[in-house]
């Protein structure tokens, strides 16, 4: 088994790092608030220092932090993982993060001799937790086919897309896809309220009907419920869009629905529900509408 590196245990990183344990693999931890290393440690993972000695330590250094700027420190700074690189070392990057900041990352880890696969994920918590995500994959392809089995611990579901920084710019085009599906939800959910249909029900053919998908199954006890406990933030899926959007000018895309679902989210914002569950868009829509449960 490798020895396997894990920097950033948050919602995601510390149900994954877990998965990495239970297979068996010696795993190496960072995370920059230490105690919310406690449970991974509790199951079998060892504490590293800094990300330089996960680097120094592990073969293979996972990282998935909360967006791009975190990840350039954690690799780029002076007690980062670049500097804990040697030959041939394997880095696998789980963040969403615009392809410009991944180039960055992956001129900086290729300096060393060692290789940048970009793995961005799709799927929830629970599919965290259950080792179900599905995996976007790209960079050398050899290197994949080297860590694949790794990969398994964490998802099946694997898709290799190309050698440079084809997984970023898809992972941003689902994240603008999952926002906006969302909004036509919140959209379909108030006009039934509002002809007094029963949200509970309205929720359920929404569901099982032509339009019903994985997220609107994950999503519709959540909101028939009113409860928006947060699987992925309002502000998480802002910063999402926004680099959705930067792609989209670097390569000549309108995305006008999506320019839409950004406004109502920043709606959300501006009305203290920045930290609820991005389907709290239908709150929002309610709320505008007068609609009260």
């Amino acid at each position: 088994m490798a020895i396997i590196g894990w920097i950033g245990l948050g919602n995601m990183g510390n149900p994954m790092s877990q998965n990495l344990v239970k297979a068996g693999h010696e795993v190496i931890v960072w995370n920059r608030t230490k105690s919310k290393a406690d449970e991974v440690i509790a199951a079998g993972a060892k504490w590293a220092g800094s990300p330089k000695e996960v680097a120094e330590k592990a073969d293979v250094v996972f990282t998935m932090v909360s967006d791009g700027p975190t990840l350039h420190k954690v690799v780029l700074e002076e007690s980062g993982v670049a500097a804990g690189l040697s030959d041939e070392k394997i880095v696998i990057d789980m963040s969403t993060v615009a392809p410009a900041e991944s180039e960055v990352i992956n001129e900086a880890i290729e300096k060393k001799g060692c290789k940048l696969l970009r793995c961005p994920v799709t799927g929830s918590t629970v599919l965290a937790a259950n080792a179900t995500l599905g995996i976007l994959i790209s960079g050398d392809k050899d290197v994949y086919e080297k860590v694949s089995s790794i990969l398994e611990s964490l998802g099946k579901n694997q898709f290799y897309l190309g050698s440079t920084e084809q997984a970023r710019t898809i992972k941003l085009a689902i994240n603008a896809m999952l926002a906006s599906t969302m909004q036509l939800m919140a959209e379909a959910v108030v006009l039934c309220e509002k002809a007094d249909l029963d949200v509970v029900q309205a929720c359920e053919v929404i569901a099982g009907s032509a339009v019903g998908s994985p997220l609107v199954g994950y999503k519709k006890a959540v909101i028939a419920e009113g409860k928006y406990e947060p699987a992925f933030s309002v502000n998480m899926m802002i910063k999402d869009m926004d680099l959705a959007f930067e792609a989209a000018k670097q390569y000549g895309v309108s995305m006008p629905a999506a320019a839409l679902t950004r406004q109502m989210l920043s709606s959300a914002v501006a009305l203290g529900k920045g930290e609820k569950d991005f389907s709290v868009l239908t709150q929002v829509l309610e709320e505008a509408c007068g609609y009260q449960r």
